[in-house]
């Protein structure tokens, strides 16, 4: 099994195909609690409700390959939820001080990230 976003896949699950915790966790076969847990980031799936949640993304058509790690991108977005705003602005000033190949080289990189 690939490197999933646990969490991510979660609140697609909750949002995206809205279905409340309690009607993922019947089809994970887990607890609401758990269904909480991981969307939360506190704890990931098991073995078994990793399975489930592959097979119910399969049966709906939820491309999985959106929802694969990237240890750099991680790393980013763990950096930016900590540190914020002044963070930000940090990024915006060093953006403007590189040339213009290598914005359009992080451009492209950010680009290819969103996809």
């Amino acid at each position: 099994m690939k490197n999933i976003d646990w969490h991510l896949l979660t609140r697609e699950f909750l949002e995206g195909m809205f279905l409340s915790q309690q009607e993922l966790a019947d089809r994970c076969n887990v607890s609401q609690q758990s269904i909480s847990n991981w969307k939360n980031r506190t704890r990931n799936p098991g073995i078994y409700a990793k399975k489930a949640m592959v097979e119910l993304a399969e049966k709906e058509g939820v491309d999985l390959s959106k929802y694969e790690t990237d240890s750099t991108r991680d790393a980013i977005t763990r950096y930016l939820e900590k540190n914020k705003g002044r963070e930000l602005v940090r990024i915006f000033e060093l953006y403007q001080k590189m040339t213009r190949s290598d914005r359009n080289k992080l451009l492209k990189y950010a680009n290819s990230l969103a996809r």
